[in-house]
């Protein structure tokens, strides 16, 4: 069996095992010994269904997707000698990046339990970031499809550490509606695994595909209505593993990174982000605080799409951007690679306009009072006498 294909079935085999685990925990009440504190920790019983009744939500579905990504290189490698060839002489680099994501996954899971400010969230992901910088995955220089290698020097770590940071929080950030951070994840991960197979990094391209697999095998549950959550211990482990994996999965034979091949791979959760950024800057408002008015809940409340309709245009929409992609790291013509940007600068263009970002954006309040000034300064010159000249 192709060493691919295998991981993946056992990463999806065993995040299923775990969520139907945790959910049967969490149905017969075996993890209630402090009442509130499971209700808090494990999940709360929410009406999914007025036929069905009251349905058990895990809120630790991230455990799953965890336990699936650090368990399968190893049990691939005991079944086929294929696997323990490209895992085996990394397995104690892939124990250092575990302790990482653990402690990504244990801030999730203590924000799932009782919320943290976005002060303590972003320190233990700074550390964890350093961490994988320290073990190896690093943007020490930096390619395009135009001008020469750009050499980061010193700043390489600060480089590092906030593109590990930044994807880590923005697959975090597309975690508004069931089933959406999972499943772009799960097309990311593919992605970037195909990318890294054929830049000759297979062992990256093995950790991708379990990672796909896990979010694979949990994707079951997740779907709308879900009858297990990701949390934020999922949401932020499947963006700190993306994002620090496709580092390495995108560096060419010069160690240069070319980062416009993950740039445009995840090319939704950065727009979403970005947008979530921008939005709440020019209307006044905390950067870092969590609203509605994400990509998802636009598609709903804008175009009036249901769950299903908002998964079936977000995984669209992430598999047009792993398109483009794929073209940019296969295609080596300039011009071709140009007509790739164009082509998703005139999508995201597309997306801005129909979902009313473009207007909120430009009747922001910052933009408000910039034009307000514009207008009075020019009224103000136009009043004005003019100075007769000597």
């Amino acid at each position: 069996m192709n060493v691919y294909l295998l991981t993946l079935l056992l990463a999806a085999a065993i995040a299923l095992a775990t969520t139907l685990g945790l959910q049967a925990l969490s149905r017969a009440g075996a993890l209630a010994v402090a009442g509130e504190w499971a209700d808090r920790y494990i999940g709360r019983l929410v009406p999914l269904d007025r036929r069905a009744g009251p349905v058990a939500r895990p809120k630790i579905g991230g455990l799953a997707v965890f336990l699936a990504f650090a368990v399968t290189p190893f049990l691939a490698s005991a079944l086929s000698s294929e696997a323990s060839e490209l895992f085996s002489p990394k397995s104690r680099t892939f124990l250092g990046f575990l302790g990482a994501c653990s402690l990504v996954f244990a801030i999730g899971l203590v924000d799932d339990w009782r919320a943290m400010s976005f002060k303590q969230k972003f320190v233990g992901q700074v550390a964890a970031a350093g961490a994988v910088f320290a073990a190896g995955y690093r943007i020490d220089s930096v390619s395009f499809p135009w001008g020469p290698e750009i050499d980061l020097g010193y700043a390489a770590i600060f480089a590092t550490i906030v593109w590990v940071v930044f994807f880590t929080n923005a697959i975090n950030l597309v975690d508004g509606k069931d089933g959406v951070a999972v499943g772009v994840s799960i097309l990311v991960a593919a992605t970037l695994a195909q990318i890294a197979s054929h830049s000759e990094h297979p062992t990256v391209a093995l950790l991708l595909v379990g990672l796909a697999g896990a979010g694979l095998g949990f994707l079951l549950f997740n779907l709308p209505p879900a009858s297990s959550m990701l949390g934020d211990s999922g949401a932020l482990l499947l963006g700190f593993v993306i994002g620090s994996l496709s580092i390495r999965g995108a560096t060419g034979v010069t160690d240069s990174v070319f980062i416009s091949v993950p740039i445009v791979a995840l090319g939704f959760p950065i727009l979403d982000t970005l947008l979530a950024f921008t939005r709440r800057v020019l209307d006044r408002r905390h950067p870092f605080l969590r609203d509605v008015d994400h990509i998802h809940h636009r598609l709903e409340v804008e175009v009036g799409l249901g769950p299903r309709g908002i998964l079936a245009v977000l995984y669209g929409l992430t598999a047009l951007f792993s398109a483009g992609a794929i073209l940019l790291h296969y295609v080596d013509n300039f011009l071709a690679e140009m007509a790739v940007f164009g082509a998703l600068i005139f999508l995201v263009g597309g997306i801005l306009t129909r979902l009313g970002y473009a207007v909120s954006l430009w009747n922001s309040h910052r933009l408000l009072w910039l034009r307000r000034r514009l207008v009075a300064v020019e009224e103000r010159a136009r009043v004005e006498p003019l100075e007769p000249s000597d």
